[in-house]
């Protein structure tokens, strides 16, 4: 996170994914989401547990709830988000690379957690620090770099002795001290014996502009996040980002970067282990998209004009309350 670029493309995909809000359906009927898919932490909000979660995902490609309740009928109602670091799995190995999978040990807990107490979300894509190790080095290196040029005074000009000139360390070092000193009052100098050369030092050498670019598109490779959303280099294909094509982006982002982690926690959430058969849990993805308040008006406008939806119907998608019926008292107007 130290790493601006990561940094920005991983708040990106979590703040994305914790705007989508998650319910629960029984074929094309949505029924209430519950407390496990609002606030599945009673100590904590719900965007707080599904952010950590995305980020456990995102970084090391597997994410754990610790099971702390459940409802009358045995399903979870309530879940923890355990660090991954802090979960470890129990095997019982029975040789020819199959090991039976006993439970979990989590730190703080005495014991083994059984399996069925901890819901395991497995992303089918390596976490970025497992398989980003070289992109994220050499981001490190670039910003320490930056860090020390910009921190550490070069010389803005050499002196230079004269060929035949015998001017030894002490004297060249009261020459420049002199130097320096005669140029913060005089606008001309004279040397003898030596000369003066300016040194033409840019801006973009100093900060290693083009590098950091260069490793600000590769982490938004790493991520899948497309590189115009993070203002990263137009060299890594990005285009520009305009309001005539931000439907386009948001779409793109959340079907390339956002959808293996939404659907990792749909998947998992929709198993018989957390969710009664028949019934499945999914982001509402379309919420999100439906953000930008001319694109939300258009889709509503549609629906409704393709009999999909009625007029409070379409007034509700955009937040807007329905309609007061017409008052059909007789001898009012």
């Amino acid at each position: 996170m130290s790493i601006p670029p990561l940094a920005m493309c991983r708040n990106l995909i979590v703040d994305a994914i914790v705007q989508m809000p998650l319910y629960r359906y029984r074929g094309d009927e949505r029924l209430e989401p519950g407390a496990l898919l609002t606030q599945p932490d009673p100590d904590t909000i719900g965007a707080a547990t599904i952010g950590a979660t995305v980020d456990d995902l995102l970084f090391h490609g597997r994410a754990y709830w610790q099971v702390i309740g459940r409802d009358p009928e045995g399903f979870p109602r309530a879940a923890r988000w355990q660090p991954h670091g802090n979960v470890q799995p129990e095997v019982k190995d029975h040789g020819g690379g199959y090991a039976e999978l006993k439970g979990y040990r989590i730190d703080g807990e005495r014991g083994v957690v059984p399996a069925d107490d901890v819901l395991r979300f497995d992303s089918p894509n390596p976490g970025v620090l497992d398989v980003g190790g070289p992109a994220l080095l050499a981001a490190l290196d670039l910003e320490q770099a930056a860090r020390r040029l910009a921190s550490v005074e070069l010389p803005a000009g050499v002196i230079q002795a004269e060929s035949g000139s015998d001017i030894s360390p002490d004297d060249a070092a009261l020459m420049v001290d002199e130097f320096q000193a005669t140029r913060r009052i005089n606008g001309i100098a004279y040397l003898q014996g030596a000369t003066y050369s300016r040194e033409q030092l840019s801006p973009a050498d100093l900060q290693l502009v083009e590098a950091r670019a260069q490793v600000a598109t590769d982490c938004a490779r790493r991520c899948s996040v497309p590189v115009s959303m993070i203002g990263a280099s137009p060299t890594g294909g990005a285009s520009a980002m305009l309001y005539a094509n931000l439907g386009s982006q948001l779409a793109l982002f959340v079907s390339s970067a956002c959808a293996v982690h939404s659907h990792t926690i749909e998947a998992t959430l929709s198993t018989p282990q957390a969710t009664p058969r028949g019934q499945r849990v999914a982001f509402d993805v379309q919420a999100f998209l439906r953000s930008d308040p001319e694109a939300a008006a258009k889709y509503a406008i549609d629906l409704e004009a393709a009999g999909l939806i009625d007029r409070n119907e379409a007034r509700a998608l955009l937040g807007i309350p329905a309609a007061p019926s017409p008052d059909l008292q007789p001898g009012r107007v």
